[in-house]
């Protein structure tokens, strides 16, 4: 065939699919969304300086078949969440939200008196269960909900911190509210996603927060600053509390994981890609996982 049958050929494809008869009346196609929602650590990924993205990483591998909104506020924690949730969740007519992810825990962290941004533990998991059991997001039929933990912090990356921030976060506080994402993750039957178990994992092999040595004390985790500094810490946590690339990674894989155990409907390779192919023919469908 010549280069001019071709052509036609593929403008009379063209031409069959994108008449004026089809075009017509059409209502605009509107993607289902997975939402993910946070602070500073959801409204940094995507930074290029960073060298990876798992908000960009996820939505190539949903490309054509999920929209990913990110909502990150940096500085927030779980009261302002609650404040701003009705404005940044669209109603059901605007758009289908199938899968939100709550990460919220790096600023509730923070120690009484330092800087203002510090909520109680208990207070935090009740806040946890209001926003999965919010109205806005509930009326999202069969909406699936993530929560993430807070990372590990690393107490030797503040040192160029000013006050009082440099004091606000320790190592022991994020490990109480990580286990409190779990507690009520638990509680309500919703997934989590344990960002701070896996960064520990990859900081150290084998380390027990219950461990105690022989003589009764209890063995400081990575990244007390009584500890020596863990190398991996100070490469997942550029600078000690915000995720660098390597961070994100992490991330990625462990909401895959998440996604796959707990929610396998929602993998990429279960939903169909929207609208058909231009060229059937061409069109490779290679759902990642």
């Amino acid at each position: 065939m010549s280069a001019n049958d071709l052509q036609d050929n593929l403008q009379k494809n063209k031409n069959s699919i994108l008449n004026e008869g089809n075009l017509l009346g059409s209502l605009p196609f509107v993607h289902d969304q997975f939402l993910l929602f946070g602070d500073s650590i959801t409204q940094s990924d995507g930074d290029p300086t960073l060298g990876f993205s798992c908000y960009q990483a996820l939505q190539h591998d949903y490309s054509r078949r999920i929209d990913f909104v990110k909502r990150g506020f940096s500085g927030y924690n779980t009261v302002n969440a609650l404040s701003i949730l009705p404005r940044i969740i669209p109603n059901p007519e605007q758009g289908r939200v199938r899968l939100i992810s709550i990460f919220f825990g790096p600023n509730d962290i923070s120690l009484p008196d330092t800087t203002g941004q510090h909520v109680p533990l208990q207070v935090f998991e009740e806040n946890l269960r209001r926003l999965v059991e919010h109205p806005k997001i509930q009326a999202h039929e069969n909406i699936r909900v993530l929560l993430i933990t807070p990372p590990p912090i690393d107490e030797w990356g503040f040192d160029h911190w000013d006050e009082p921030g440099r004091s606000a976060r320790t190592a022991v506080t994020a490990q109480q509210y990580a286990v409190g994402v779990k507690n009520a993750g638990e509680e309500m039957g919703v997934a989590v996603v344990d960002l701070w178990g896996a960064c520990m994992r990859e900081a150290t092999v084998g380390w027990n927060a219950s461990l105690r040595n022989e003589c009764s004390v209890e063995l400081l985790m990575p990244g007390d600053k009584r500890a020596e500094r863990s190398d991996v810490l100070a490469r997942l946590l550029y600078d000690g509390l915000h995720l660098s690339g390597d961070g994100y990674k992490i991330l990625y894989q462990e909401i895959k994981k998440t996604i796959i155990q707990a929610y396998p409907e929602l993998r990429p390779s279960k939903i169909p890609v929207a609208l058909e192919p231009f060229f059937p023919e061409w069109f490779e469908d290679n759902a990642p996982w």
